[in-house]
């Protein structure tokens, strides 16, 4: 029976089907086929720190992975069962990170299941868990790697800054570039991570202060990698500090609102307003942004009115006044005050302590400006020529030949 013009035989709807079939394979999948075969793995990389190392994976959707949580091990096998795994364009197979501590990651993905691979340089203790997606970050399965023998140290040798303890009126002042790794922080106009310009600032200072005979300083973190809050003032304490100073770079949730400079000590009795118990609140959550487990409140709190904490108090609101004296002598920044708030890293009794939120990554101006060299090494020129004069203002003097206020020669 002949068919009617303009209909297609059996045999050739067949052949023409089968055709689309193939141009639609070769075009890839689609959102939707996506989702349907499987998770990606979106992402692949290591942070290696002084005493640790960190590898992480990023997923497109939660993932349920099969591992030890902890234990001591030359090679660590993590498995994601059930779950067809596909590498996103760009993330290798296999990662080298070969850094004394951590040889080498290798990814296997199979039909319905995934693996991944840790091989280590040695024996050592790993932890392994996951962080759950956040605003611009995804879904992330952590491992993290200690050192053999490691404790909590800083990026400087402490053995130079004890030794400068001994000298008569030497001072040792430690400087904390604020987030790292993981743990962005604000992310600034035009790119700027905040991690980066507290990094960048941090080293300035410590030049400058290096400068100064009598004042050694210690980086809590000379690299791109995280440290957790208690760490911080751990390392302070280790270095027998006499001074601690946190950096940071605000943000506003207003594009374009807030300018300035504010430096922070510690409060007992909360934050001195809301906004500052909001900014306290965010940068105490780093430590769960890095996958420090929420504890409760330590042994700090059975010393809260310790005479020794009272002084360290009065000290690190001096400490904080002088600072900000000096900062925003740039008239480029303007002066948002000396306020308290409860943040962790400044909960040491053993030294003055404060946070300083050098500028706004959210407005254009003072971005470019952190991601400028010159102010870089200008504000910190003015944050060292600040803690000369506050050593000067409290009696605890740093050298013979002392410098004026402004980072001139002796006189």
């Amino acid at each position: 029976m002949r068919q009617p013009e303009g209909t297609a035989t059996p045999h050739f709807a067949l052949r023409l089907a089968v055709l689309i079939a193939a141009l639609l394979s070769c075009a890839g999948p689609g959102p939707a086929a996506s989702a349907a075969r499987g998770v990606f793995l979106t992402g692949l990389r290591s942070w290696s720190a002084p005493t640790s190392t960190r590898v992480v994976f990023d997923f497109s959707a939660p993932v349920t992975h099969v591992a030890p949580d902890s234990g001591r091990s030359r090679a660590l096998v993590v498995s994601v069962p059930g779950q067809q795994m596909l590498r996103a364009a760009g993330v290798p197979a296999m990662l080298a990170v070969r850094d004394g501590l951590v040889d080498s990651v290798a990814v296997f993905t199979e039909r319905r299941s995934a693996r991944f691979q840790v091989w280590l340089s040695d024996t050592a203790r790993f932890r392994v868990f996951t962080l759950q997606a956040e605003e611009d970050k995804p879904f992330r399965l952590v491992v993290d790697v200690t050192r053999p023998g490691a404790a909590v140290v800083a990026d400087r040798a402490l053995v130079g800054s004890a030794a400068v303890k001994k000298q008569p009126r030497a001072r040792v002042v430690v400087v904390d570039a604020g987030h790292g790794g993981e743990d962005t922080g604000a992310r600034g106009l035009r790119g700027v991570l905040e991690k980066h310009a507290n990094l960048a600032v941090a080293r300035a200072l410590a030049e400058e202060l290096e400068r100064t005979p009598g004042i050694r300083a210690v980086l809590t973190r000379d690299g791109d990698h995280f440290i957790p809050l208690r760490d911080r003032y751990r390392i302070a304490e280790q270095a027998k500090a006499d001074l601690f100073i946190s950096l940071h770079a605000n943000s506003s949730p207003r594009r374009g609102s807030g300018s300035g400079t504010e430096v922070f000590f510690l409060s007992l009795r909360g934050a001195s307003d809301q906004a500052t118990k909001d900014l306290a609140d965010l940068e105490n959550a780093a430590d769960l942004v890095g996958g420090v487990p929420a504890r409760a409140e330590d042994d700090l709190v059975s010393i809260l009115y310790d005479v020794k904490r009272s002084s360290a108090l009065q000290q690190s609101q001096l400490l904080a006044e002088t600072l900000l004296d000096h900062v925003t002598r740039d008239r480029r920044l303007g002066e948002r005050g000396v306020k308290q708030a409860g943040f962790v890293v400044l909960k040491s009794v053993e030294f003055p302590s404060v946070l300083v939120e050098t500028a706004f990554l959210n407005n254009l101006v003072e971005a470019r400006l952190l991601a400028s060299e010159e102010f870089q090494r200008q504000i910190a020129r003015q944050l060292a020529a600040g803690v000369r004069s506050y050593l000067e203002k409290s009696g605890i003097g740093y050298a013979a030949d002392k410098r004026d206020s402004t980072g001139g020669q002796p006189h």
